[in-house]
C-alpha cells in the first residue's frame, strides 16, 4: 500500500490559483501574517534562507499597516487571525484587483478540521496545513 506524502494531498497543501507576478509586486516577497510570533518569525527566516524577503506580522492591524505600503508575492495568513471577524480582511484582498497577483494562502492547524473547499471560499488560493512544508512554498514562489 502506498501513501502519498503530506504535500501532496490537498486536504494538507494545495494551491488552487496560480499567480503571475506584476509590476506592482515584489516578486521574490512574502508576508507571514501569524498570531504566535515565534512560529510566524521562524517561517519568516526560513523564508529569507531560501532568498525570499520575509517579514512577520503578528496581528491584523500590523498587517494592514504593512500592506497600504507593500505589496508582497506572497501573504501566509494564519487563520486564527481571521476567524473573529470572518475572514473580512481575506474576502477584501480576493476581490480588490491590487491584489490580483498576490498569493494568499492559509495556514491552519490540524483542528478545527476545515475543509479545503470551506478555506477556499474564503477568498484563499491555497492551503498549508500544520505542520507547514514552508521549503514547498519556496519552490512555487521562486
Amino acid at each position: 500500500m502506498t501513501q502519498r506524502p503530506p504535500h501532496e494531498d490537498e486536504t494538507q497543501f494545495a494551491l488552487w490559483n496560480h499567480k503571475r507576478t506584476a509590476e506592482t509586486v515584489d516578486a521574490y516577497s512574502v508576508m507571514v501574517a501569524h498570531a504566535d510570533v515565534g512560529v510566524g518569525e521562524s517561517i519568516a527566516l526560513l523564508l529569507r534562507l531560501k532568498g525570499l524577503t520575509a517579514v512577520c506580522a503578528a496581528d491584523v492591524d500590523a498587517l494592514q499597516l504593512m500592506l497600504e505600503h507593500w505589496k508582497p508575492r506572497a501573504r501566509l495568513f494564519d487563520t486564527r487571525l481571521g476567524e473573529d471577524n470572518d475572514f473580512r480582511l481575506i474576502r477584501a484582498a480576493a476581490k480588490d484587483p491590487a491584489f490580483a497577483n498576490v498569493l494568499i494562502i492559509a495556514m491552519t492547524n490540524i483542528w478545527p478540521d476545515d475543509s479545503p473547499a470551506k478555506i477556499r471560499g474564503y477568498g484563499f488560493d491555497g492551503l498549508c496545513r500544520r505542520p507547514c512544508p514552508v521549503w514547498k512554498l519556496a519552490d512555487i514562489l521562486n
